[in-house]
C-alpha cells in the first residue's frame, strides 16, 4: 500500500474523543444528583415543620410575615417559598427551592474540595455529595435547612477567595451570601464564626484577617432589622424547648444523622431494612474520610492548609452548638446540618486518595440508602385520612387533632373540616407552629355544646402522642390508620 494510501487510512480512523473537562463532569454528576432530587419530591407527605410553611405561604405576604416573625426563623426562606407558591402549593412546588438548593451544593463542595487537592478530589466530592442520604433527604424538605446548608458553603468559597486576593468585588460577594445564610437560619452565625476562626490556616496577612472580621460583622448585622421586628421569636427562649440535654446519646445522635438522614420512626414500613442501609451510609461516610487521615503526612504544606480550614470551618459551627448546648439545649441534626457542609469536601479528598474502585463502592454504598430513604413512606400519611374524616364529621361533631396533626390538617382539609378543626390542650408549645394558628384553634376542654348535642369526638394523632382527656362516658367505637398516624372516633355514652 502506497504512503498516500495509509495516510488516507490513518485519516478516515475516528479519532478518540477528549476526556471530559473538569466543569463537565462535575456539572453532570450536579446535573444527576439534582434530577434524582426532584424525581422523588412528590413521593412524601408533608410532615408537620412543612406544613408550617405550606399554611404560612398561602397568607397575604404581611400576615406571613407577621406570623414568621412569631416563630423561629428568619424570613428569607419563607420569602421564596412565597414567590413558588403563586404557582401553586403542591408538596413538590413547595419542596422545590430545598431540591435546587441541594443540586447548588454539589458543584460549591467540589469547588472547596478541588482546592484542597485538585480536579479528581473535587470529582470525588460531587459524587460523595450527589449521593450523600443526608444531603439527598434534605433536599426534598420544605423547609429552610437545604438552602441554609449550601449558602454557607457560598460563603466559605467565597471568603477563601477574598483572602486570596481581597478585591472589593469579593468581599462584597462574601458578605451577600454570608448576610443571606444569616437570613435563612440564625444558626448560620454559628458558621461564619467558624470559617473566620479558620481563615488563620491558610495564612493570610493580619491586616487581610482584620478585614475579613470587619465584612463578618457586616454581615452580621445584617440581620438587625429583623431581629428588631421580631422580639417575640426571643421570648421563646424563656421557655422549655423539645431539643434533649447534651449527652453521650445527643451528640453519637447528631453526628450520624448527618450522614445518615432522620432516624426511622416507629410504625413505618421496613424499618429495620431502612436502618441496616443507614449504618451502611454512616460506615461507608466514615470509611471515605479515612485515606486522608492515613495519608495526611504525605499532602503539601498549602494542601493542609486548605484541608485544615474547610475541617475548621465545618466542624467548628458544629463545637460552637455543642457547647452553646451545655446551657441551652440546641445541638440537633437539623440545625448542625446548615454548619457541617464545608467537612464534605474532605470526605472527596479522601475518595480522591483512594483505589477507584474502593471509592466506587462507598458511593454505591451511600447511593443504595438514599435511593431506600426516596421510595419508602416515612412521613406520617395524614393526608390519607381527611377522606376518611370528611367521611364520618357530623354537624355537631369536634375534630381534636394532637398538635403533630393540627397544621396538616389544616393544610389537607375542606372548609366544612377547618371548621370543626381544634386542638383541646391546656398547653401547647410554641414550637408545634402555633405561630400559623388561626384564633381560636386552641381549646381547653371539649366545648360543652359538643357532649349536649350528641357530637362525637375525632381524635387525630400518631400513635406515641398522649391519650386525650375527655368528657366522662366518651368511648373509642372506631379506629382507621394510616402509616404513622390514625383516627379514632370517640362517641358519647347513652
Amino acid at each position: 500500500m502506497s504512503d498516500a494510501g495509509s495516510a488516507s487510512t490513518r485519516s478516515a480512523r475516528p479519532r478518540p474523543s477528549p476526556a471530559l473537562t473538569y466543569a463537565s463532569r462535575v456539572g453532570l454528576i450536579a446535573l444527576a444528583g439534582g434530577l434524582f432530587r426532584l424525581a422523588f419530591l412528590y413521593r412524601q407527605p408533608l410532615w408537620r415543620d412543612e406544613a408550617f410553611t405550606a399554611v404560612v405561604v398561602r397568607r397575604p405576604l404581611d400576615d406571613m410575615l407577621a406570623a414568621v416573625a412569631h416563630d423561629s426563623a428568619p424570613p428569607l426562606h419563607y420569602l421564596l417559598e412565597y414567590v413558588i407558591a403563586q404557582a401553586g402549593d403542591a408538596p413538590w412546588l413547595l419542596r422545590l427551592v430545598s431540591a435546587l438548593a441541594g443540586m447548588a451544593l454539589i458543584p460549591l463542595v467540589a469547588a472547596l474540595a478541588r482546592r484542597i487537592r485538585g480536579d479528581a478530589a473535587g470529582v470525588w466530592a460531587a459524587a460523595f455529595v450527589a449521593v450523600l442520604p443526608a444531603a439527598v433527604v434534605a433536599s426534598r424538605d420544605a423547609r429552610m435547612y437545604a438552602l441554609d446548608a449550601t449558602l454557607v458553603v457560598a460563603a466559605v468559597l467565597s471568603l477563601w477567595r477574598a483572602l486570596e486576593r481581597p478585591t472589593i468585588g469579593r468581599w462584597v460577594a462574601y458578605v451577600v451570601v454570608a448576610s443571606a445564610a444569616i437570613w435563612t437560619d440564625y444558626f448560620a452565625v454559628f458558621a461564619v464564626a467558624a470559617m473566620l476562626a479558620g481563615a488563620w490556616r491558610l495564612r493570610p496577612p493580619r491586616r487581610t484577617l482584620a478585614v475579613a472580621a470587619i465584612w463578618s460583622a457586616a454581615a452580621l448585622a445584617s440581620i438587625a432589622p429583623w431581629v428588631l421586628a421580631a422580639p417575640e421569636q426571643f421570648a421563646h427562649g424563656q421557655v422549655p424547648f423539645w431539643v434533649e440535654p447534651l449527652g453521650v446519646k445527643t451528640v453519637g445522635g447528631t453526628l450520624v444523622q448527618l450522614v445518615s438522614g432522620p432516624p426511622i420512626d416507629p410504625g413505618i414500613p421496613f424499618k429495620l431494612p431502612l436502618q441496616a442501609l443507614q449504618v451502611v451510609a454512616i460506615f461507608c461516610g466514615a470509611a471515605a474520610l479515612l485515606p486522608l487521615v492515613r495519608g495526611w503526612r504525605r499532602l503539601g504544606v498549602r494542601e493542609r492548609q486548605a484541608a485544615s480550614f474547610c475541617a475548621v470551618a465545618g466542624g467548628a459551627g458544629v463545637l460552637l452548638l455543642a457547647l452553646v448546648s451545655v446551657w441551652r439545649p440546641v445541638l440537633e441534626a437539623r440545625y448542625a446540618s446548615v454548619l457541617w457542609p464545608p467537612l464534605f469536601a474532605l470526605a472527596g479528598v479522601g475518595l480522591a486518595l483512594a483505589s477507584r474502585r474502593a471509592g466506587a463502592w462507598l458511593l454505591v454504598g451511600l447511593a443504595l440508602p438514599s435511593l431506600a430513604l426516596s421510595v419508602a413512606i416515612t412521613h406520617p400519611e395524614t393526608d390519607r385520612l381527611v377522606p376518611a374524616i370528611e367521611a364520618r364529621l357530623g354537624p355537631h361533631d369536634l375534630i381534636d387533632a394532637y398538635p403533630t396533626q393540627y397544621l396538616l390538617l389544616l393544610r389537607e382539609g375542606d372548609d366544612a373540616l377547618r371548621g370543626h378543626l381544634h386542638v383541646v390542650s391546656t398547653d401547647v408549645p410554641w414550637f408545634w407552629g402555633t405561630a400559623a394558628y388561626p384564633p381560636g384553634a386552641i381549646l381547653s376542654s371539649v366545648p360543652a355544646d359538643v357532649r349536649a348535642n350528641g357530637g362525637r369526638i375525632l381524635r387525630v394523632a400518631e400513635p406515641e402522642d398522649p391519650t386525650p382527656v375527655l368528657p366522662g362516658g366518651y368511648r373509642p367505637v372506631e379506629q382507621v390508620c394510616e402509616v404513622r398516624v390514625c383516627l379514632t372516633v370517640y362517641d358519647p355514652a347513652g
